[in-house]
């Protein structure tokens, strides 16, 4: 388990490195949630319809870039390598890389939700 908590950390730590990933995201879905308003205009019933789906669809969206980064830093730096050649099973490091992109680009989203 302490390899499985590593990996998270290690991810963390290089997506806060590299810079952009949650922030990213989040002006991402800022901006397409204030913009929707005016591309649609101000026919207030067709907003409250599109309203709910504007709030789904804009962090899916927002999601999207920073997850072509999941594996490409491991890929770049042989470190994907290690990873298959650890004794942690594959399944678990795909779930630790992935817990660590919903902590650094998943939570910025929901905070910035409300």
């Amino acid at each position: 388990m302490s390899a499985f908590l590593a990996l998270i950390q290690r991810d963390l730590r290089i997506s806060w490195r590299l810079g952009g990933g949650g922030l990213l995201g989040v002006l991402f879905f800022l901006s397409v949630v204030v913009l929707m308003p005016f591309a649609l205009g101000p026919d207030v019933p067709l907003l409250k319809r599109i309203g709910p789906a504007v709030l789904w669809l804009g962090p899916m969206l927002a999601s999207l870039p920073p997850l072509d980064r999941l594996f490409t830093a491991d890929q770049d730096d042989g470190s994907l390598d290690l990873l298959l050649m650890s004794e942690m099973p594959l399944e678990m490091s795909c779930l630790a890389k992935g817990l660590a992109h919903w902590l650094a680009t998943g939570l910025p989203l929901i905070a910035a939700t409300p």
